[in-house]
């Protein structure tokens, strides 16, 4: 087996893809759409020493937080 990712471009090619999965020729997987962005992008944008920076800040600000609740 062989597991490719197809962009679907009309509802022609879906019906296409739908008849074959009927007649088992192939599985259609489907996955859930992500509600957030594609973090991989961020990947490097911030050094070490920032990104501990901020998790420090983010730290603090939820100590913060949770002493006035």
């Amino acid at each position: 087996m062989e597991v490719i990712q197809v962009e679907i471009k009309n509802k022609s090619a879906l019906a296409i893809l739908k008849g074959m999965e009927r007649a088992f020729m192939i599985r259609l997987i489907r996955r859930k759409k992500s509600t957030g962005k594609d973090l991989t992008k961020l990947k490097g944008v911030f050094s070490h020493e920032e990104a501990l920076g901020l998790a420090g800040l983010v730290n603090e600000s939820r100590s913060k937080w949770n002493q006035r609740f």
